[in-house]
């Protein structure tokens, strides 16, 4: 070795010869290592072509604003170097001020690095034809300038990565095509070509030259295999006393061996093999990294962080421990890599990591921005080929060149993106995936994806699509699609090994067992599985990878055009390669699939699709309670121009499979909701006069059994999405709901429950269904519980020229809402007052006269009352909003007068001053005769007067729209008037002599905690109870209080009754009213003790208590029960203290409540709701006590 200088910065060192074992090396000035004895600063010319051998042997080598040189950009190393770095985990560390730690065993580059060796004419190709195992030659597909003594890699070409291979070259043809090896192969590789008509691919093994000129070497030492602590070259950035140092690394035609320290991968302290961290911009004339070799390396080869505009180009990779290439930085170009045998870090040196949840891929560049992926090869792969963000789609800007012709195989998934992808859609485009034992490409993202010019050959399944957000559960849906085309899937290439698999006894296999793909069931594999529209993400990969753990999303489609599919059908003794499958582990919903000018190549019809049964454990109080769910009976394919089934038509799903059968399954007659089975005066429909036929509506249609499902043509399927917007979506069960068209019933459950709650499901599933209709065709909905208040329908992908009119059961006189892009659509039988405000519905006078045509506009809609029917046209794939307005109804009891003496207006004027509403919230609806005769008759009679209390309909909608206020207004509305009525002033109070008030109130929205009392009635076609209201004359106690012998809980609670003054039962329950309990002693005197709940609301004429107490011991005793001006007492009770040694008895003898809930009215000739008595007769009640045993039933005397 010879010094020009070596003072600081400005001076240049020149190293040829091998360095003593140096601890540190730093570079501050230049050190430039020549390649021959001539060499000079001054690079004068090479005449003696004898080239040095140089070993530069450190612990730290630290580039500090310097700049260290091995060759030219025009002139590259000729000689042998070789940068040995000593080290082990012990060593310490050299960390740098406001930079990063360098570590050890390390040649830290914040100055200028620049290493250019020599390159070979070719870094990689493939082989020409197959090596079988034993072999020691190779006939590659390109000739090459390798050299004898040369290390290769040869990939494998199984499903495993372990079947990679290194050998060292003993000799090369004169041709460079054929290279003989030192060593016979263990394992064969194979390197065919196959073709057809419109395609061609080559499934061949991967050769790849791992030797270079210039070296840089970890240093053995005898724990290092423990340790895996190799060499590392840091490129990166720093600042000391003011100066700013920053790494340049022009790195060419290098081999890492050894290198990489295994356990530091995070961005703040990345040991890779070669790590550019915190560059900024960088450019050519900067940093790059090409053609370099890495192999038998710690941990991932490659690192890019915090760095722009840098080119990974060239490069082979051999055995890392994790990523082969990992990129984190902006604009970064990835070109022409070969990436070998990746292991997973979870099962590196035979641990058994079982919750290392890392999916680490060869080549990770999703974390990078603008990533330019071109030619690109993984082979070998533990975990994943590609983890990537895709580029944007068609449509999208894209100012970066495309990506091209990148190629996987030998691993488990091919291309990964888990939460992942770019803002509105990714695009997945031109790759090459063969024997990924899993998948091809799988994804779960949360935009939109297209893939296009793949080919897909001997995968577990070809494409798994799974798309998440926005959550169901809110309402929000958005047209997400995954979008195939121009793509290549061969289920099974002719070179196929049918006995191919994955070592059982590999960890790696084993700890990622529940995401193996799904499978055909009889083995095989698959081209593209339906695809999973979810609200959230599963979770996964610490849940399998397809599962599904959240609600369906509302909206979603899959497209697939332009493909072609090969060899599906029966393969390997018995398997089914199938084209289009379900995913088994989806119970909830699989959104439509739509396929056109598909090729099917060597296949059968049996290797079409196939599609799964439910999975009848799911049908369990904690999933999808008690039938199946939803997923694999509305699984829809359409094949738009005939290219797949043979016809335009439609794969449908055998949705009526076991009905009657496995009572596991819950499917039968028995589950039809009873109402759509009653005439609407009350008689049974026989199942067979209304639904003889099950399942999806069909025509035309061959079952296929290899499918498990139905070949049809003839109708044009939609599916029709029966949304609940109710605020108990999720806590009240709808289903099963009943879809009947054409004589068809299906019957839909919705999806499972997916939360957790306490370590146990929540009990809660949202009301959201998926049905499958055919557009130009009428359908039924019946609920199996009260129609939601809320409820939208939407058909998914319909053309603006299609429509179906669906009609849904509601069982409550509520005026019902209908909106499109939340305007108002009118019934068709609206008539509009003057100013446009409101409307009164006019009646038929033919029947059918109002329904609305099929081909009508969207939302036109018209309710039955006859039926309860609400019909409404659903036309295209805008949604059709129904919202129940809360309607007051009321009755007044007039006294005789003729109805020309009757003053409507003056009425509802009245009424308006008194309730202080407007006017135009109040209509009369029907007057009606006591005599029930002809409305035109003169003579005086007393008259029934009914009325309509509501608001004018909102005529332009949105999600803040408030029900809550106009429910609370009308209950305020009721509470007034029932008041005035319960006192005996509502005549004084409306000026009109009103002998009682009939009340129909409306149901309570969604929100209200008395909502589900309502909710859970029992649908029929009864109309709604009404409410009796007239003066009260006396509140009965029918329940006396009774109490043991000591303090505490009474044994009998009472029951009261509000009467009249005939003793019909007053309902109070229709004010805010409370009767109020208390105490009093032998005297008449207020004395305390009495505890519970002692003041209650009515229901309807009734006060039921239910937890009072008396604490305190007292003789002859009287319980007084007060309600405004009315009262009631008890007879004498006697209580005494607790005995000492006696527990307080916490027993409490239940007691049957008094019926509450009146007799429903039946519909008079007149169309009125009041028609028939509601009262309740005092003299009707048949009381028996428990203590006396004595038996009071008088005509005249209410209460014995």
């Amino acid at each position: 070795m010879y010094l020009v200088t070596q003072d600081q910065r400005r001076k240049w060192v020149v190293l040829d010869s091998d360095t003593p074992a140096l601890n540190k090396l730093t570079v501050l000035g230049v050190l430039e290592i020549p390649d021959h004895l001539n060499s000079s600063s001054i690079r004068q010319a090479r005449e003696v072509p004898v080239y040095n051998t140089v070993v530069v042997d450190a612990v730290y080598i630290s580039i500090q604003g310097g700049r260290l040189i091995a060759g030219w950009d025009d002139e590259p190393f000729r000689g042998q170097l070789t940068i040995k770095l000593r080290g082990k985990h012990s060593t310490p560390d050299w960390p740098l001020p406001n930079g990063p730690n360098q570590g050890s065993k390390v040649l830290g580059v914040f100055g200028i690095l620049d290493l250019y060796g020599l390159p070979p004419s070719v870094y990689h190709t493939k082989l020409g034809s197959t090596a079988a195992a034993g072999s020691n030659t190779l006939t590659l597909s390109q000739a090459v300038d390798w050299q004898v003594g040369d290390e290769v890699v040869i990939s494998t070409t199984s499903y495993s990565a372990w079947e990679t291979e290194k050998r060292q070259i003993t000799d090369v043809s004169a041709d460079g095509l054929i290279l003989t090896l030192n060593q016979p192969l263990t394992h064969a590789h194979i390197g065919d070509t196959h073709s057809g008509d419109s395609f061609s691919y080559t499934l061949a093994a991967d050769v790849g030259l791992v030797s270079r000129n210039i070296k840089i070497v970890g240093e053995e030492y005898a724990e290092m295999m423990d340790e895996s602590f190799g060499a590392r070259l840091l490129v990166g950035s720093y600042s000391w006393e003011g100066i700013d140092y920053r790494g340049k690394a022009q790195i060419r035609n290098v081999e890492f061996l050894r290198s990489g320290q295994e356990g530091w991968t995070d961005y703040s302290d990345p040991r890779y093999s070669v790590a550019f961290l915190n560059l900024g911009e960088v450019s050519d004339t900067d940093s790059y990294l090409q053609g370099c070799a890495f192999h038998d390396g710690f941990s991932p080869a490659i690192g890019v962080f915090g760095t722009a505009g840098l080119s990974v180009d060239d490069n082979i990779v051999h055995r890392t421990v994790g990523e082969g290439i990992r990129i984190w930085g902006d604009r970064t170009t990835v070109r022409r890599n070969l990436v070998m045998m990746t292991m997973w870090p979870g099962s590196y040196q035979d641990r058994e990591e079982s919750f290392n949840y890392a999916w680490n891929a060869a080549i990770e560049v999703n974390e990078g921005t603008n990533v330019v992926l071109q030619h690109n090869i993984v082979a070998g792969y533990e975990r994943v080929a590609y983890r990537i963000d895709g580029e944007p789609c068609p449509g999208y800007l894209n100012n970066n060149e495309r990506w091209m012709n990148n190629e996987a195989h030998g691993g488990l998934f091919g291309v990964y993106m888990n939460k992942d992808g770019l803002p509105g859609c990714s695009l997945i485009q031109s790759f090459f995936i063969w024997k990924s034992f899993d998948y091809a490409i799988y994804f779960q993202i949360p935009m939109s994806v297209v893939i296009a010019n793949v080919t897909l050959v001997d995968n577990g399944m070809g494409i798994m699509p799974f798309v998440y957000g926005p959550p169901s559960l809110s309402h929000a849906y958005a047209d997400k699609t995954v979008h195939v085309q121009n793509a290549l899937i061969v289920g099974s290439s002719p070179s196929f090994n049918c006995s191919s698999t994955l070592p059982g006894s590999d960890f790696n296999i084993v700890n990622s067992g529940n995401s193996r793909a799904p499978r055909p069931p009889t083995g095989g594999r698959s081209g593209i599985c339906w695809p999973n529209f979810l609200s959230s993400h599963n979770t996964a990969p610490k849940k399998p990878h397809h599962i599904n753990m959240a609600y369906n999303s509302i909206k979603g489609l899959m497209t697939v055009r332009d493909t072609t599919f090969v060899n599906f059908g029966t393969v390997c003794s018995g398997e089914i390669n199938v084209a289009f499958m379900t995913n088994p582990l989806n119970e909830d919903l699989q959104h439509p699939v739509h396929v056109s000018d598909i090729t099917m190549i060597d296949s059968q019809e049996e290797g079409k699709l196939f599609i799964h049964r439910p999975d009848v454990s799911k049908a369990n109080p904690s999933d999808c309670v008690d039938m199946d769910c939803d997923a694999k009976k509305k699984t829809l394919l359409q094949d738009l121009d005939g290219s797949f089934l043979g016809a335009v038509g439609a794969v449908v799903p055998q949705s009526e499979y076991e009905w009657g059968g496995d009572t596991r399954r819950g499917l039968g007659d028995y589950r039809i909701p009873k109402v759509m089975l009653t005439h609407p005066n009350g008689s049974r429909i026989p199942v067979d006069h209304i639904a003889p036929y099950k399942g999806v509506i069909r025509e035309d249609c061959t079952f296929m059994t290899s499918w498990q499902s139905y070949k049809c043509f003839g109708l044009n399927y939609r599916m029709l999405v029966i949304e609940s917007l109710d605020a108990d979506s999720e806590t009240r069960r709808l289903s099963p709901v009943a879809l009947l068209g054409d004589k068809f019933i299906d019957l839909i459950n919705g999806p499972q429950d997916h939360g957790w709650c306490s370590g146990y499901t929540c009990q809660k599933r949202v009301s959201l269904f998926h049905t499958i209709i055919a557009t130009g065709h009428s359908f039924d909905v019946f609920f199996s519980s009260v129609s939601p208040q809320k409820l939208r329908l939407m058909m998914l992908q319909a053309k603006p020229s299609e429509s179906v009119m669906v009609s849904i059961f509601y069982s409550k006189p509520q005026r019902l809402d209908v909106y499109v892009n939340n305007e108002l659509v009118p019934p068709t039988n609206a008539k509009w007052n003057d100013d446009n405000t409101d409307y009164t519905l006019k009646k038929p006078l033919a029947p059918g006269q109002y329904i609305p045509s099929l081909n009508g506009t969207d939302g036109n809609n018209y309710f039955d009352r006859e039926n309860k029917m609400l019909k409404v046209v659903v036309k295209g794939s805008q949604p059709v909003e129904i919202r129940t307005a809360p309607v007051l109804v009321i009755s007044f009891d007039l006294p005789a007068m003729t109805e020309a003496e009757f003053f409507g207006d003056d009425l509802i004027n009245n009424l308006a001053i008194f309730l202080k509403v407007p006017a135009n919230m109040i209509r009369i609806t029907n007057i009606i005769r006591e005599d029930g005769g002809a409305r035109r008759r003169k003579r005086s009679t007393g008259l029934k007067v009914e009325l309509e209390i509501k608001k004018p309909p909102v005529q332009q909608t949105s999600n803040t729209t408030d029900d809550e206020q106009d429910f609370t207004l009308l209950k305020s509305i009721a509470d007034d008037l029932g008041q005035a009525a319960v006192s005996g002033n509502l005549g004084s109070s409306i000026g009109f002599n009103v002998s009682s008030m009939g009340v129909i109130q409306p149901p309570p929205p969604a929100s209200d905690p008395t909502w589900k009392e309502t909710a859970e009635e029992e649908v029929t076609r009864e109309e709604a109870p009404v409410s009796y209201v007239s003066s009260v004359s006396d509140l009965l106690l029918v329940e006396e209080p009774l109490t043991g012998e000591f303090v505490g809980p009474l044994h009998q609670q009472p029951s009261l009754m509000a009467v009249d003054e005939l003793g019909n039962c007053v309902s109070v329950g229709v004010t805010s009213l409370a009767v109020t309990a208390s105490l009093k002693d032998s005297s008449g005197n207020a004395v305390d003790g009495l505890v519970g709940n002692t003041s209650i609301l009515f229901s309807t004429c009734w006060a039921n208590f239910t937890d009072l107490s008396i604490q305190n011991s007292g003789e002859n005793l009287t319980m007084v029960f007060t309600l405004k001006q009315w009262d009631a007492e008890s007879r004498a009770i006697t209580v005494e203290d607790l005995p000492t040694t006696q527990a307080p008895s916490t027993t409490i003898i239940p007691t049957d409540a008094p019926e509450t809930t009146p007799e429903t009215p039946e519909t008079t000739p007149d169309d009125s709701l009041f028609g028939s008595s509601t009262t309740v007769t005092a003299n009707s009640l048949c009381l028996v006590s428990v203590i006396y045993t004595v038996a009071c039933c008088s005509d005249g005397i209410p209460i014995c």
